[in-house]
Order: C-alpha cells, then structure tokens, then sequence
C-alpha cells in the first residue's frame, strides 16, 4: 500500500549555545542558512550521493539516496544517514525497479529556512493505473537534517486509467519561476514536462499548474534552471534529440518561462548549426551558471554525437561543449562557445569514446565570483586503461569560459585515491558544491564502474577534491564506495547519481 504523505509529529527545538536562542521548526518566511543544499541548517553544504540500483530489503533497483552531512573538515561516511523507501521518515515502500534517486534536486520549497531533497524514482508503478510509472518525493529539512517526514508526488497522470506516463520524475528541478520568492519543484517525463505551483501547507499537490508536451519527435533528456534573461526568477531549459529527417538526430532546446494563463516557450538557435557533425550532437548533459559575472546565468552543454558506433559503456565519439550566455535577450542571443579537447590549454586531445562533456557541473571552484565548470570525461583512457575516465576544470573569467589554467585529474594524478583502472568511468556524474564552507567550492566526482567487491564491476564509488584560490587540488582529497557505508550489494553503481 502505497503512501501520499507522512509527517512526522515530533516537536522539536534547536538551542544556540552562544546566544541563548530557541528555534522552532515551524515554516517561517526567515532564513535560518544561506548555504545551498544545507538540510539541517548548520551553515555548512550537505552532498547527497543517490544509487538507483541499490537493493533494498531483498528488492533489486529499489534505489537509495545517502546524505553527507557537510562540516569544516568536509564530508565523511562517519557523518551521513542513508534513506529509502522503507526509511521511517520516507513515505511509500521500496520495490524492485522503483528507482528512488534516479535524479534529485534542492530547495527551501516551504519557506522555513532549511533547503528540503526532492528524488525522483521514475520506476514507481502506480497501484491504480497499469500504464504509468513514476513519482517525486519531497524531504523536509530541519535542524536534526531530513528526519521531518515528506510528501509524495504521483504523475500528474497516474489516476487516468486511459493515459500512459513513463519516467515520471526522471529529471526534477527546483527554483523560484514565478518570481513570488519561494520556489517551485518541476519534473520531466518521456515526453512531457510538469511545473507546480507552491507547495502549500507541506501538502502533495492534487495536479500541476503547468504541463508543456513534446512530440515524438522531440525525446527531451536534460532539465535545467537559471535566470537567463535576469528577470528576476528562473526559467528551465529542456534539451534532448530531436528527429530531423527521420534518420538523424539533431539538437533539441527549448526556453520555459512561467507565464499568467501557460508556459511561454522558446527555440534558441544552436551555436554549431551548419557545422559538419556537430549539428548531429544533441546534448546529454547540462549545467547552468553565471561564468562571466554579467549577472545573467549561462548554460553549458554536453553534446555527444548520435551517429557514433557504440563501443562499451560511451559511444566512440570524443564530445564538446556549447556555452551559451545569457542576456536580456535571451540564451545565445549575443554570445556562444564551443569547446572541446582541441581547444588552447585544455588538456589532452580529442580522442575516440573520451565523452567529453558526458557530466557537467557549474560552480565558483576558486572564489573568484566567476563560475567554473568541470567536465566529466568518463571514456577517457588512462595509462593504458581504457575507459578509466578523467575530469577536466575549465575557468570562468569575464570574457567567458576558457580553457587557460584549465586543470585535469584522474585516479592516476597524485593524492586522488584509487588506481585508473579499465571501465571505471571516472567523472561519469560530477556536482559541485562547498562542503567544508570556506567560501571555494568543491567538487564531487562519481565513477559508476569503479570495483569494490571481488567478482563485480560496476560496484562505484564517489571522491571530493578540495577547491582553492588557486584551483582545484587533491590535496586532501576525500573518497568512499558502498562498503564504506557497511552495504554489501554488488554492481550497484553506488553513488552514480549527483544531481540532475
């Protein structure tokens, strides 16, 4: 039996020592932090590291979200809870296939300072209508972290028994997008994408405010927010392949706004129509942020052409990179870049089955104001392994992304623990985000076929390096895998998922 909603009736209060205050955990309009994902509002980053493949009480591919909690040495496995399904403070139950943390997204959706987790488990099958799959659910932070119950959110779908829905919740988003200062949770579909409104009273909404559809033609992949157009609230970029002439798959992008009655909609032009192959590269991968400091956030993408024989995990293609910079205009409007491994000072070369750009993650990594971007490179070869994989940092500055000073690490660069190993994929999801709170941020990296466990291959496994005034550095750098957490299923991908 399947639950909407579970709140957990505890009252509880936070004491600060230094000022003798109490703090209720009742949704106020103040903010208790000012620092991104930090659920228990402690003024330090948490990172949630998601496996969608966990096994959950004897269920393959139930999924599971692990959270570490951030501090002034960083993150630890010693500082972390991991939740489920069946967790008391999560609503539903764990079943094969369900998916939980697929996707995740971050954000104070009820107003009362502490950024809440919303997971995406887009395997969820409806008990009341065969033909759909898929839900959201929403954690509420607090001061003892995501222990306050939560709410779950069924497709919009799934109590029309005449309508399909798959891969509901296989990409969430929050953000503030009608600029009323709270913000509001969107999810993708296959082929729709669903906007809601404010989440009032801690209540799982009846339907969605809006829903934009694509056609079958257009098979949408990454969905990203930011404000492009500096209006003062966000608006979501959706990109996939589109079928161009039924054979070949082009680039699909398009801009959402929330509009008085629907979504208002529109079609940047691609920064590499014309140019031979490039135009066959839709994007895989997505990541926003405000890299030249204009005050208008900019999207990069990862494009990985379609055509591309298949060869292990990553197609044969090398990858690249679009930015677009945002402007009143509207995304690309003035400016657009390409970069790739040719390009002046980023390292290494093109090569076939690198996938450069198959992750993406935006972020101020040196604390300059300006906006990094680590690439994830999961195809590339090192010392001789094949599809060890690498990540690439790429610096922002006020003339845009560049590849000066930019910076590469793999398991075989110095302090990275762990050995470069074939098929281990490093850099196969990459978040960024200040762990540690001293103002530079890190960055998080995945390696979905890294091996824990004798006898398996995809066990994975998750690093931190530490960011700097000066770059990014593995001094330092913090690592662990599934067992570090005492869990013992194999080829589980743990930690695959960062984010989006």
């Amino acid at each position: 039996m399947r639950v909407r909603n579970l709140a957990v009736a505890v009252a509880v209060t936070v004491v600060a020592a230094s000022a003798g205050l109490s703090l209720t955990l009742a949704p106020t309009a103040s903010a208790v932090t000012t620092a991104a994902d930090d659920f228990n509002g402690d003024g330090f980053t948490d990172l949630v590291v998601a496996t969608p493949q966990a096994t959950v009480d004897g269920s393959t591919d139930a999924g599971s979200v692990t959270v570490l909690y951030g501090s002034a040495d960083g993150v630890s496995p010693a500082r972390s809870v991991t939740l489920t399904q069946n967790s008391a403070e999560v609503p539903s139950t764990a079943e094969y296939g369900d998916r939980f943390g697929s996707t995740y997204a971050t954000g104070d959706l009820d107003a009362d300072g502490y950024i809440d987790l919303v997971v995406g488990s887009p395997g969820e099958r409806m008990d009341y209508n065969s033909g759909s799959f898929g839900s959201l659910t929403v954690l509420w932070g607090g001061a003892n972290g995501l222990a306050n119950g939560g709410i779950e959110i069924d497709s919009p779908l799934a109590d029309n028994a005449w309508e399909d829905e798959k891969d509901f919740a296989k990409k969430v988003a929050v953000a503030d997008f009608d600029g009323d200062g709270t913000p509001q949770l969107a999810a993708l579909s296959r082929d729709k994408l669903w906007v809601y409104d404010d989440l009032a009273g801690r209540t799982a909404p009846t339907g969605a405010k809006y829903s934009e559809y694509f056609n079958a033609y257009i098979e949408p992949r990454t969905l990203t927010v930011g404000d492009f157009t500096g209006a003062g609230r966000a608006q979501l970029v959706v990109t996939g392949p589109k079928s161009c002439d039924g054979t070949t798959d082009c680039q699909f992008t398009g801009v959402y706004t929330w509009g008085a009655d629907r979504l208002d909609g529109v079609w940047p032009a691609d920064p590499s129509a014309g140019a031979s192959g490039e135009n066959e590269a839709p994007a895989i991968a997505a990541a926003a942020g405000d890299i030249d400091h204009d005050g208008y956030t900019d999207l990069v993408t990862g494009h990985i052409p379609s055509s591309a024989a298949t060869a292990g995990e990553y197609s044969d293609a090398a990858g690249f990179l679009h930015i677009r910079y945002g402007s009143a205009e509207g995304l690309g409007a003035h400016r657009s870049d390409t970069i790739d491994q040719d390009t002046s000072g980023v390292p290494g070369a093109n090569e076939p089955s690198d996938n450069f750009g198959a992750s993406l993650a935006v972020g101020d990594v040196t604390g300059d104001g300006y906006a990094d971007v680590a690439v994830g490179v999961p195809g590339k070869t090192v010392s001789g392994a094949t599809q060890a994989g690498a990540v690439v940092l790429l610096n922002g500055t006020a003339t845009g992304l560049t590849g000066t000073g930019a910076q590469a690490f793999d398991q075989s660069t110095p302090h990275v623990p762990g050995v470069a190993k074939a098929d281990d994929w490093f850099g196969s999801a990459v978040r960024i985000s200040d762990v540690d709170g001293n103002g530079v941020a890190d960055v998080a990296i995945a390696a979905k076929g890294e091996d824990v466990f004798d006898g398996s291959t995809r066990d994975g496994g998750d690093w931190v390096l530490r960011g700097s005034t000066t770059g990014l550095t593995a001094s330092g750098a913090a690592s662990f895998n599934e067992e570090s957490f005492g869990f013992t299923y194999p080829n589980a991908e743990f930690g695959s998922v960062l984010g989006g």
